[in-house]
């Protein structure tokens, strides 16, 4: 077989299509064999395809055909278009006096094979040597200036040129699709989803309309890339033609294609002669939808700027498909399947980087490849640019990329190759805004947060939200920025960091005016939020800075203050930072402030400390000291509920002397309180009652009602724990009182709680239970998280005492999950207790041992001693039960001395009770009638009528036991009487046992 030099040929056309930028390929002996070796097997494939007797006449006619390269140097004075026809036209002219000179046997008679598959053939072993050649990175060099796809379809023309000539009736079946990616990675549920449109355009049921996929996606995320790769999957459906067109919406130095040279071209791919293309568009679109009607053709439209550019080219009729790619939604655009594109999953992400790397040392599960991609925010073309650089330096390390874009201060214009850049690409998009549309954009980069909306656009513009969203809306249709919500709108990564830069360029004073709007306006907002959720911690009120904005979301109840805030809640905490770092600390102070009591209420501890840490930060270097105070209130009230008692006890100490050196009496009575109610739990109830005495005088003084409640509430806290129910009960309802005349439903909702702990140990369960539905009922309407943990511990220990353990066990153990969710150690050693109870009420003793030892080791932690008490006590049953006598002696007896030492009078009778049940199980029943005894007089000392029934019962009991039955049953009757009086259901097993007596 003759191998046919087809070189000096290809290399003619590059370089009249690159100009003197393909000479060096000439020049390059290297790259002529690479070039050589590739065409020449391809079009020996072409040959051997042909019957033997054909081949050497299809030999002559191909060499023919390529005989004389031309030598055509561009000048600048001569279009590229133009000198490529006027390459083509000659070649084309010589093979006619060729054709002319036989003996008037057509060729395609004369090589035994049709025009279109030879046509098809030839232009396809063109086409692979050149996606080969390019492959092999030579051609990169070439084309610098130019899109590979549009000069291979350029040199994919030629061929039909041929077939034009000798068949001008018939239309070429063309296939013109660009190389397929060998990276390509990922995108499986996309593809799909094309594949399923392409098969549903050729069903009968299904094929009735032409089916068009608009695939669109902001710059670099690789809309082309998965188009081609699903019209070559597609492309066996398709006989009829596989067309590409390169619109270029948005190449640089080009203009987009108008939809007539666009028509042209398609006429002239499929085989129409040039000289009979008509020039009126209507008619160019009729002959177009002619040439394929009944034909099954999938046709690429490639980086659409318009809707309008592409629905003319639209075939007519269906049993075709079309793929069209763009930067903008083409929403315009009727009838089609639309596919926004967004970025790579991580692990395809780092699979792509792996592969363009093209290192064996380079894993895809190192944790600094997966460092890259995301600070290459997973963007197929910023991936493959900054791949590019690793395998073209071979002295450079994955880590050495890592510093570079960490180090940089614009990851977009750092990402480039050569002439190829994420920056360019996306500068193309932006060129393409308005200039209103191009400001918000770069506004956009001032705003700190993820999230934002048309209420905070209209701050940084300062304009209508109605305008605002409509500029938001065209920034969304060029894929500038992203909608994860209806009317919530982010920046990419990247985008993030371009808008910042470009903003920086903007006159001063426009930034600075843009900051205070959109400061002012997150902080006006909040308060107007917090308004509807209110705290039960009064602080001195202040003018909020700023400006109160035109503009702002609907918040008019409880709800949707709740809804806004838990939305909002980390950008909140950006802007009070950024607010910093801007020399605003005035708006960062009451950003934290404000923000408090729902970062409380909801357990965002974490959150709330390092806010408020800013917030003190902020104010004491400004030399706000209302600020200062306010911040270390906050600061304070987070460090105990973390219970970080010494710290918080700093904190409130500090905070006390600012405000009386700022003579501010009522951000000293809060300080007081504060500081009580810490002391209270390290045990200092001596410290507590005297700060709470002190903090309501102050309260009182000033006249603020709710520091008064507040107080009444700590104050019966503290008489609970101490034994004086009735002043606790009396407190307590002092304090709901006043809460309720304030309609302050924190307060309500704590104080319920409060009462109904005192009620359940005063026996009066009923109310008890209706004191703790409240209160849950409170803390549902608030959304506060923490408050209800307290609520469901409380209700699961009155549910288990009216007799239905299993709904009791059901809210401890969801009590527990709460505390723990909100890192709440204290709530949850008081958690654990009340479930570790239940659980030995229920007699799983092994379950109950664990939650208990738990709770011991929380309470000794966190120094709540009386709860540590209180869960040794509970252990110290759970281990008699289960014949652990001395550790239950040992942990009885470390109760009663905290009991004792601290005073916990219920506690202690309540131990002295378990004590008796405890000797009365070992049969030691004398023994328990001292600890019944003196446990009995202690209940009924403090008003603990239902502790007192219980002496009673065990008392009576032990008696019965040791033969003195007539004592025993009066001990009894009077448990009894006890018992029926609170609505225990432990009143019947007492009525059973004095009916066998």
């Amino acid at each position: 077989m003759i191998a046919l030099d087809m070189v000096g040929a290809v290399v003619g056309w590059l370089v009249s299509l690159c100009g003197d930028s393909g000479v060096h390929l000439v020049r390059d002996q290297r790259d002529e064999r690479a070039l050589r070796k590739m065409i020449q097997g391809s079009m020996d494939s072409v040959v051997a395809s042909a019957p033997p007797s054909a081949r050497r006449p299809l030999e002559r006619g191909i060499a023919k055909y390529f005989r004389a390269p031309p030598t055509l140097r561009l000048d600048g004075t001569v279009s590229v278009r133009d000198a490529l026809e006027a390459a083509v036209d000659a070649q084309i002219a010589e093979l006619d006096q060729w054709v002319a000179r036989t003996t008037g046997v057509p060729f395609a008679e004369a090589v035994a094979v049709e025009p279109d598959v030879l046509r098809t053939r030839i232009t396809e072993a063109i086409v692979s040597g050149l996606r080969q050649y390019a492959a092999a990175g030579a051609m990169s060099e070439l084309v610098h200036a130019l899109d590979t796809a549009e000069i291979l379809g350029r040199i994919n023309a030629l061929g039909l040129r041929l077939d034009g000539l000798t068949v001008p009736s018939r239309a070429a079946v063309t296939f013109t699709l660009p190389r397929d990616s060998a990276s390509f990675t990922g995108r499986a549920a996309e593809l799909e989803v094309m594949r399923t449109v392409g098969r549903d355009a050729l069903e009968p049921d299904t094929a009735r309309v032409l089916a068009v996929h608009a695939v669109d996606g902001m710059a670099g995320v690789g809309k082309t890339a998965l188009a081609v790769r699903a019209a070559h999957l597609l492309s066996p459906r398709f006989p009829d033609g596989q067309l590409f067109l390169h619109l270029h919406g948005h190449t640089p130095g080009r203009r987009p294609v108008d939809v007539k040279d666009a028509l042209v071209s398609l006429l002239l791919v499929l085989g129409v002669p040039a000289s009979a293309v008509p020039t009126d568009v209507g008619i160019l679109a009729a002959m177009w939808r002619g040439m394929v009607r009944s034909k099954r053709v999938l046709l690429v439209l490639d980086d659409a700027v318009s809707s309008s550019q592409v629905r003319a080219l639209l075939p007519g009729s269906p049993g075709s498909l079309v793929i069209v790619t763009s930067r903008r939604r083409l929403t315009a655009l009727e009838g089609v399947v639309p596919m926004s594109l967004g970025m790579l999953a991580p692990a395809e992400a780092t699979e792509l980087f792996t592969r363009l790397a093209g290192r064996p040392s380079v894993d895809a599960a190192d944790p600094q490849v997966a460092e890259v991609v995301r600070l290459c925010g997973y963007l197929p073309l910023a991936i493959r640019l900054t791949a590019g650089k690793l395998a073209h330096h071979p002295s450079w390390t994955v880590d050495d990329l890592v510093q570079d874009l960490t180090a940089t201060q614009d990851r977009i214009a750092a990402m480039r190759a050569e002439d190829d850049s994420v920056q360019s690409a996306f500068d193309l998009s932006y060129g393409d805004l308005s200039p209103e549309q191009q400001r918000l954009f770069r506004c956009l980069g001032l705003f700190p947060g993820t999230e934002m909306d048309a209420f905070i656009a209209a701050a940084l513009l300062g304009v209508s939200s109605a305008d605002a969203q409509y500029l938001l809306d065209g920034l969304f249709q060029h894929h500038l920025v992203e909608e994860p919500a209806r009317g919530r709108y982010r920046l990419h990564d990247l985008m993030r960091q371009r808008a910042t830069s470009l903003v920086s360029l903007d006159p001063v004073d426009e930034i600075e005016s843009a900051v205070d709007r959109m400061l002012d306006y997150h902080v006006h907002t909040l308060l107007r939020a917090t308004s509807f959720i209110g705290a039960r911690i009064p602080v001195t009120s202040g003018e909020a800075p700023g400006t109160p904005p035109a503009a702002m979301p609907q918040i008019d109840n409880v709800e949707q203050a709740l809804a806004w805030i838990g939305t909002r809640r980390a950008d909140l905490h950006a802007v009070a930072d950024f607010a910093a770092a801007r020399s605003r600390p005035a708006h960062t102070i009451r950003i934290a402030a404000a923000l408090h009591p729902y970062l409380r209420a909801q357990g965002h501890w974490d959150q709330a400390l390092v806010l408020h840490r800013s917030a003190l930060a902020a104010a004491i270097a400004a030399g706000d000291r209302s600020g200062e105070a306010a911040s270390l209130a906050n600061l304070g009230a987070i460090q105990r509920l973390r219970s970080d008692h010494l710290a918080a006890l700093e904190s409130h100490r500090r905070g006390r002397d600012v405000h009386r050196q700022l003579g501010d009496r009522l951000g000293e009575a809060t300080a007081v309180h504060e500081l009580g109610v810490t002391q209270r739990l390290m045990g200092e109830y001596a410290a507590d009652l005297s700060h709470q005495e002190e903090a309501r005088a102050l309260y009182r003084a000033v006249g603020n009602r709710i520091g008064e409640a507040n107080t009444q509430h700590e104050l019966g806290t503290l008489y609970y724990i101490t034994g004086s129910l009735a002043a606790s009960f009396a407190a307590q309802s002092d304090g709901l009182v006043i809460y309720r005349e304030l309609g302050n439903d924190f307060g309500m909702s704590f104080a319920h709680n409060e009462l109904a702990v005192v009620c359940r140990l005063l026996g009066d369960l009923p109310t008890a239970a209706t004191h703790a539905a409240r209160a849950l009922d409170l803390h549902y309407r608030l959304g506060n998280r923490h408050g209800e943990a307290y609520s469901r511990a409380e209700l699961a220990l009155i549910t288990a005492m009216t007799g239905s353990l299993d709904d009791a066990l059901a809210d401890a153990t969801a009590a527990v999950d709460l505390h723990r969710d909100l890192g709440n150690t204290y709530g949850m050693g008081m958690a654990l207790l009340a479930l570790g109870t239940i659980q030995r009420q229920q007699g799983d003793d092994p379950s109950a041992l664990t939650s208990l030892v738990h709770a011991v080791a929380i309470n000794r932690e966190t120094g709540f001693r009386h709860g540590e008490g209180c869960a040794l006590k509970e252990t110290a049953v759970v281990l008699d039960r289960l014949a652990r006598e001395d550790e239950a002696d040992a942990d009885l007896a470390a109760a009663q001395e905290l009991h004792r030492r601290f005073g916990h009078r219920y506690a202690l009778a309540d131990s002295l009770v378990a004590e008796g049940d405890i000797l009365a199980r070992r049969g030691r029943h004398e023994e328990a009638q001292g600890p019944y005894g003196t446990g009995r007089e202690l209940a009924r000392a403090i008003g603990a009528p239902l502790l007192e029934a219980q002496a009673r019962e065990g008392g009576g009991r032990a008696l019965i036991a040791m033969g003195a039955r007539d004592e025993g049953s009066q001990l009894l009757r009077a448990a009894l009487a006890l018992y029926e009086r609170t609505g225990t259901a432990v009143a019947r097993r007492v009525r059973e046992l004095l009916g066998r007596l």
